[in-house]
């Protein structure tokens, strides 16, 4: 029976294991039904041993009965043939085989309470460990969720401690402001530039003193050379 006793100490102690311990779940039920698959063995090894047992005593159960019958058999032949003492000496040989065939059941009716005992448990071993096995797909998928919530948490917190992304988003923000406002400043002093100088231009023009006009002209007249007509007039004469 302590191969029972062992597979329930196995059982409990992964239980208190996967209370005491943070260690991996899927390992350790893998662990544990290895551990409960070596046991198992060892029961069905039990379990074969003792039902051989079982058989040998059962043929040496009738193996005495058989003995006791057939001594009766010779103790009643020596009686039909006026053989007092071979009768008495086979009611003997009778009795001892009767007395150890007693012995016989009484040791198999123990065996048989004990292999009983053995087959149950066994039998309870395969469904725990069955159990254990359907278990073992829904506890690991509970792991995977809830490392998957953990993980989903830890980016939602981390997702809410934004204030240093706040801080450069703001940072970013005002440095581009800055440069736009200095691109403005620098196309606005180019188009006040551009129209200073036009303006200046055009104030040169206005500003410009009207004798110096006038000599211009006259100067243009002078240095103006004679037109060709005038040219072909000037050879007739």
């Amino acid at each position: 029976m302590g191969i029972i006793s062992r597979f329930i100490n196995v059982v409990r102690a992964y239980s208190n294991s996967f209370l005491d311990k943070a260690e991996d779940p899927e390992k350790m039920l893998q662990q544990m039904l290895s551990d409960l698959e070596g046991q198992k063995r060892q029961a069905k090894q039990q379990m074969t041993e003792a039902l051989a047992l079982q058989k040998r005593l059962e043929r040496d159960t009738e193996k005495e009965h058989k003995e006791a019958e057939k001594w009766e058999q010779k103790a009643i032949l020596a009686v039909q043939n006026d053989k007092d003492d071979l009768a008495k000496e086979a009611l003997v040989r009778k009795k001892d085989h009767e007395r150890r065939a007693e012995e016989f059941e009484i040791q198999l009716e123990k065996h048989r309470a004990n292999a009983e005992t053995l087959r149950s448990g066994y039998q309870a071993m395969e469904d725990k460990i069955e159990e254990i096995k359907r278990k073992k797909g829904l506890l690991l998928a509970k792991q995977k969720q809830a490392e998957a919530q953990e993980k989903i948490y830890q980016t939602i917190e981390g997702i809410g401690d934004s204030s240093g992304a706040i801080e450069t988003l703001e940072r970013v923000e005002e440095k581009v402001d800055s440069m736009q406002a200095k691109a403005e400043a620098y196309q606005e002093i180019s188009l006040d530039s551009e129209k200073e100088s036009l303006e200046k231009k055009f104030k040169e023009l206005e500003d410009t003193p009207p004798d110096i006009e006038t000599e211009l002209l006259e100067l243009k007249k002078r240095a103006a050379l004679p037109s060709p007509e005038d040219n072909n007039t000037s050879s007739d004469k």
